[in-house]
């Protein structure tokens, strides 16, 4: 599979597309791998230096996992995974959402969290929206979806990621 590298532009939506947390850059270089997924690059190599060893070596893909696109044309949004989140955490200052010890063992279990009354409120108050930073304590455990309804929070954290009971 071949990657492509995103120019300033396409970086430039990207970005947009998960200011919804806060993020206002990305000192890293993106690329894309298939039709949505996302990977970051933080090496020293350029674009450049990176387009002339794909002529001489068979490279599939570099970087980190950094997330992908989803929804209609026209309506995409950037679910970004826990990883980006990570390495963007400081960036992070909107759409989070900290869990009781209770809902973050469900998290980790990969169950969706429903919210009581006051977590609601609490959503509609900070119009929080789409998709979350799932955050215990200062640390983020997850990326989730927050229902129209902000009734449910829907789980995304990886099979591989989840807690075997």
């Amino acid at each position: 599979m071949k990657f492509q590298i995103l120019d300033k532009t396409k970086k430039k939506k990207i970005i947009e597309k998960i200011s919804y947390l806060g993020i206002e850059k990305i000192p890293f270089l993106l690329l894309t791998t298939g039709k949505e997924k996302i990977r970051m690059f933080s090496g020293i190599l350029s674009n450049e230096e990176i387009n002339e060893l794909r002529k001489i070596l068979p490279i599939e893909t570099i970087g980190l996992y950094f997330g992908k696109e989803v929804g209609k044309p026209g309506q995409e949004e950037v679910r970004l995974s826990i990883d980006a989140m990570h390495v963007l955490q400081k960036q992070i200052t909107h759409n989070m959402v900290k869990l009781s010890e209770e809902q973050k063992e469900n998290w980790l279990a990969g169950k969706d969290l429903e919210l009581s009354k006051e977590e609601q409120k609490q959503a509609e108050k900070n119009k929080t929206s789409g998709f979350v930073a799932v955050m215990f304590k200062q640390d983020i455990i997850g990326t989730g979806k927050i229902s129209q309804d902000k009734k449910v929070i829907y789980n995304y954290l990886p099979k591989e990621r989840r807690r075997k009971n």
